[in-house]
């Protein structure tokens, strides 16, 4: 129930419509009685007149009134259902807004210990059973309180024997309702868990597939996925075998009030203690007081499933970023570039990542970064960008500690390409406009109808192409993009899978400079095309860089030779470090990687004579 006491929010954005629907509920079921108590006056006045022989009634008055009671409850339902149905869908869309809304403030270490399958498997299954909750079992809910309230004052006004006849079988359900709901909830989380490890499963597949493929294992992926379905039919076999026998249970008892009525109604009439018609209005009034019995287990099934399922939707929308704003200064709104590493040390559990580490970078300098791979450059990058906190020691940019300035204004003003780039399925022209980009998509508030709503299905970004087309000059992609059938109109897939590697990552550079930020991290960016080509885009980058700062992580000395001071790190320490002919005459582990490329080099370009 505390679980559930955090969806008042979002409901009491539509009380009006839970409102409107319960009235229209209570009002439609009350409409559902009615006829029967016309059949009953039907039936009483057909036998009157057989006893004395007078005329028959005009049963075209009572014939009229059942078809009226029908009407007026079938126009109330589609009401009921106009309300809380769409009421429904309205808090699902909210619900899954503020998730997404949050999520994309949550910060590394939360999708590091996350599986996107299991995320996309609560945006849609644990949704949904939330969503019927709120609709289709809120909707149930009321009818079944509203018929069942109702039926009993009928069936007490009729005949108070026969009522506490029926109601001697409610207390056992309510027992064997309440024991078996708490099952049911353990083995629906269970038959969950076990649907997100197959989303997750599946969603790692496709994503790998060329790994799949390349190593020929699409069997053994294939056995694997059989296995964990085998294993979540069993779950939801689970379930079934528990919901199963529970209908089962409460048509048997309702049976035996059927009997229970039968046998001391027939003897009431005989005993002239009810009248045929009365009794025809009692077992009529119990049909309908039968249907909120039986769907008092599926109603409480589906409320069980939905406050489970808000549970795990509740971890993704209750989930805090350990990277925040917190006493930040918020008269900081540009940056220069100016950054000092203090003291900073790095661990992850047991491990140091980075010792004690003092540097200074200063705005509008070129910083080269080299290292053996784990030896902390990438971390290194990741303290600029806040993406982790040093353990130890401080950062600063522009003399500030990094923590006071506002996340939005540090990482608006840096400009990331990754060793690995992410590349969206849009077009080359978004995806390198990315982060200039913008749109008129219309906000909704909440609690207004989505159906209503003037949002258009999709509205494409405004891009300025004479930036997207000056930022892929620069990257050296311009004539790569002038080959493709559609230009920059291009679709390049998921993750960009029909550029080569070399175009993925100049395609994320060209993406990092239309920013034009401050701070350039190029983080072995350009390890994926040849030293030509990295020698044309850091040419192009001088001529656009001059007084922004650039950090550039490479192993290639080709690429360092233009930075104006160079670190090598080892083991998270800094062991050497000046300009690239400082650390060539000291003669230790830098000059020992220069002299190693350069041999390389030149027996490449050996054989390339030869051939």
């Amino acid at each position: 129930m505390n679980h559930l006491k955090k969806l008042a929010p979002y409901l009491r954005n539509h009380a009006r419509q839970y409102v409107i629907g319960v009235l229209a509920v209570l009002v439609s079921n009350i409409a559902v009685l009615l006829g029967p108590y016309v059949v009953r006056l039907a039936i009483d006045a057909i036998s009157a007149a057989f006893k004395t022989k007078s005329d028959l009634p005009n049963l075209w008055i009572y014939a009229l009134g059942i078809v009226g009671a029908v009407l007026v409850s079938g126009g109330l339902m589609l009401l009921v259902r106009r309300q809380l149905v769409v009421a429904s869908r309205q808090m699902d869309y909210e619900i899954r807004r503020d998730i997404f809304a949050n999520m994309t403030h949550l910060d590394k270490s939360f999708f590091d210990r996350s599986r996107t399958g299991d995320i996309m498997n609560r945006l849609t299954a644990d949704l949904s059973a939330v969503r019927e909750m709120l609709g289709f079992g809120a909707f149930q809910g009321a009818s079944v309180i509203s018929v069942f309230g109702a039926s009993l004052v009928v069936m007490f006004n009729i005949s108070a024997t026969l009522t506490w006849l029926v109601l001697t079988v409610i207390p056992i359900m309510i027992i064997v309702l309440a024991l078996l709901m708490r099952l049911i909830a353990r083995r629906y989380v269970k038959a969950q868990e076990q649907s997100s490890l197959i989303s997750a499963k599946a969603q790692e597949n496709f994503s790998g597939v060329r790994v799949v493929k390349g190593y020929a294992i699409e069997d053994v992926e294939i056995n694997e996925y059989k296995a964990m379905n085998d294993e979540l039919i069993k779950r939801n076999l689970k379930v079934t075998m528990v919901e199963g026998p529970l209908w089962a249970f409460l048509s048997m008892l309702m049976g035996i009030a059927y009997v229970l009525v039968l046998i001391n109604g027939g003897r009431m009439i005989l005993n002239g203690q009810l009248t045929i018609g009365e009794f025809t209005q009692f077992t009529m009034t119990l049909e309908r007081f039968t249907w909120p019995i039986m769907a008092a287990g599926m109603i409480l099934t589906i409320t069980q499933r939905g406050a489970s399922s808000w549970e795990r939707l509740l971890e993704l929308l209750e989930a805090k970023p350990e990277i925040k704003d917190e006493n930040v200064d918020r008269s900081i709104k540009t940056l220069k570039g100016d950054i000092e590493f203090r003291d900073v040390t790095v661990r992850y559990g047991n491990r140091t990542i980075l010792k004690n580490l003092n540097l200074k970078v200063a705005a509008g300098q070129t910083l080269g970064i080299t290292g053996a791979t784990g030896s902390g450059k990438t971390i290194l990058m990741q303290l600029v960008t806040r993406l982790i906190d040093a353990t130890e020691g401080e950062v600063l940019i522009d003399g500030v500690p990094i923590k006071r300035i506002p996340l939005q204004v540090l990482r608006s003003h840096i400009g990331v390409v990754p060793q690995e780039p992410f590349l969206f399925s849009e077009t080359i022209a978004q995806n390198v406009a990315f982060g200039v980009s913008t749109n008129n998509y219309p906000e909704i508030p909440v609690g207004v109808s989505v159906l209503k709503s003037s949002a258009p299905e999709k509205v494409e970004p405004v891009i300025d192409m004479q930036k997207v087309r000056w930022a892929t000059d620069i990257a050296g992609l311009t004539n790569d993009i002038e080959g493709f059938p559609k230009g920059f109109d291009t679709e390049i897939g998921e993750r960009g899978v029909s550029l080569s590697g070399g175009q993925k990552q100049r395609t994320a550079l060209a993406r990092a400079i239309a920013r034009e930020p401050e701070v350039l991290i190029l983080d072995d960016s350009m390890s994926a095309v040849d030293t030509e080509t990295e020698a044309r885009i850091l040419s192009g980058l001088k001529k656009v860089m001059p007084g922004r700062t650039v950090m550039l992580v490479s192993h290639r000395v080709s690429t360092l030779r233009h930075a104006d001071h160079i670190i090598l790190l080892q083991n998270g320490e800094i062991i050497e470090q000046g300009s690239h002919e400082e650390l060539v005459s000291l003669g230790g582990e830098y000059a020992e990687l220069e002299r190693l490329q350069s041999l390389a080099s030149d027996l490449e370009n050996e054989k390339e004579v030869n051939a």
